[in-house]
């Protein structure tokens, strides 16, 4: 008995539905950088206070500024 060998024409989709999988797999990569674009533009928080604050705070900037005997 001789068994037809499977062709890469020979597919288990329907008609017409050949690419649906590489289809749905872009949609997803387009959606998934689309989400990464919205909280990339999202204005992030205002960081003044803990930047003063380390300023401050830290070795590095004594003796040096407004207070310079700070420690």
């Amino acid at each position: 008995m001789t068994r037809n060998p499977v062709r890469p024409e020979d597919s288990l989709s329907f008609a017409g539905m050949e690419n649906a999988d590489t289809d749905r797999a872009q949609a997803a990569a387009e959606q998934l950088g689309a989400e990464l674009t919205e909280e990339l533009r999202r204005p992030k928080a205002d960081i003044s206070a803990s930047a003063g604050q380390i300023e401050r705070d830290a070795p590095l900037f004594f003796g040096s500024g407004t207070n310079p005997t700070l420690f």
